[in-house]
């Protein structure tokens, strides 16, 4: 099934209750398992009958004492006794009840009350994985446009695996798309080797095998760790790359509560963008005048959300460029200060890529990754740019997984990414 946030964030084992991704979706089936269960309903009952039925009794006996000759007493008394003997019968259906009850909340778990739950929670994920699989499709038509009419062209003329030139050419169309020529390469090799050993001479099976390889190049752990209390996800990349507004839609999907911290306290307007995603979301956000010393901003903000008890603390740092060294090294500063105050922290140190720089996109990660031990990509953009195969490049080459893709502005156009979703709308129409 492809990844939905559902399935995106990894929690703490010691919250085994909590693992559903709403509060409202854990409820759903504990109301049903209530009102459904006879059980209890039959326990109640008898505890509300039993006193009216000797408040009936004694009044029976007064008229009947008080107002009958001896002979129609003693006859009156046996009337009498009936409803007195049919008081253990009043009180012993209840047990019998609670008895016969006990095998039907052995099959509670098979009722629709108890099902419906989780062919609603399936249902939700088709829908959501569906209308993502369409917007992403969209978000990528630029980067299927721009080669796999070129790719369709050369694998119509496929009839060999052993065709040299038919290799050469996937190369050189694949590295035209910002793939990259390391990238290119090893794919290209592992096609043709796959080919060769499979004795492929269909156009439509080495498609498949394209989509293969790509997905198999693209995999990776892409979870998002919020085990920790607080986790702090540190925010980082370039300017323009899509780094607060990332925060800002990240914050609408994380479960618990979440806290800002305007870390970028160089760029012009950066601490108030910060501050309009907090309102906008309801979310607190510590932040310092302009020009303050970043770190010192990392270190309240992770005081603060040890203090209230926030579930999650979103850093955003300043856009560095991956040349200015004086900078990467104050971004090295946040990262051990943040460290001292919680060990293990950050937990997650996610970089936006702006998929429109292609190949300076990757390099910038590489030169993050060094500084920063980067867990995780954002790539962002995706529907404003041919370059879409810089995922493959980024994939291979950084050693750090893809965990989100943006393919526009709008919050639902954030989402997990998902290897085989990539692959498919991507080389989708070859």
């Amino acid at each position: 099934m492809a990844r939905s946030w559902r399935n995106f964030f990894r929690r703490s084992p010691d919250e085994p209750q909590d693992q559903a991704p709403t509060a409202t979706e854990t409820e759903v089936p504990a109301k049903d398992e209530e009102s459904g269960n006879g059980a209890n309903a039959a326990v109640v009952q008898p505890a509300e009958s039993g006193p009216a039925e000797p408040a009936g009794t004694s009044i029976e006996d007064v008229e009947a004492v008080g107002s009958l000759p001896v002979e129609e007493t003693e006859v009156r008394l046996e009337e009498v006794a009936e409803p007195a003997a049919s008081e253990p019968d009043l009180v012993e259906p209840p047990v019998e009840e609670v008895l016969e009850s006990e095998p039907v909340e052995e099959d509670l778990p098979e009722p629709t009350p108890i099902e419906v739950a989780p062919s609603a929670e399936a249902a939700a994920d088709e829908q959501e994985a569906a209308g993502w699989f369409g917007r992403l499709r969209r978000g990528l038509t630029r980067s299927r446009e721009s080669f796999v009419g070129q790719l369709n062209a050369a694998v119509a003329e496929f009839k060999d695996a052993d065709d040299e030139e038919f290799w050469e050419r996937v190369e050189e169309i694949l590295v035209s798309s910002d793939v990259g020529v390391p990238t290119t390469a090893k794919l290209v090799a592992e096609l043709e080797e796959e080919a060769l050993r499979r004795n492929i001479t269909s156009g439509a099976e080495l498609k498949r095998l394209m989509v293969e390889h790509a997905t198999r190049m693209l995999e990776g752990p892409v979870e998002l760790d919020i085990s920790h209390k607080p986790t702090v996800i540190l925010m980082v990349g370039v300017n323009g790359t899509g780094k607060t507004t990332t925060i800002g839609k990240l914050s609408r999907f994380l479960p618990g509560t979440t806290m800002f911290a305007a870390g970028d306290t160089f760029r012009a307007a950066a601490i108030e963008q910060l501050q309009q995603w907090g309102e906008r979301t309801g979310t607190p956000v510590i932040a310092r005048e302009r020009g303050a010393d970043a770190a010192a901003v990392a270190h309240e903000s992770v005081e603060t959300a040890k203090r209230e008890g926030a579930d999650v603390l979103l850093i955003d740092t300043a856009g560095r460029l991956h040349t200015k060294v004086n900078l990467m090294a104050e971004l090295d500063k946040v990262h051990r200060v943040i460290g001292r105050l919680l060990p293990g922290a950050p937990h997650e140190v996610l970089m936006t890529v702006d998929a429109t720089t292609g190949q300076n996109g990757l390099r910038q990660a590489k030169m993050f990754q060094e500084v920063a031990g980067l867990t995780g990509i954002i790539l962002t953009k995706l529907d404003g740019t041919a370059k879409g195969g810089i995922a493959l490049a980024i994939a291979n080459e950084v050693g750090v997984p893809i965990k989100l893709i943006s393919v526009g502005e709008k919050v639902e156009d954030l989402h997990p990414f998902d290897a085989r979703e990539f692959a498919e709308a991507l080389f989708g129409d070859l």
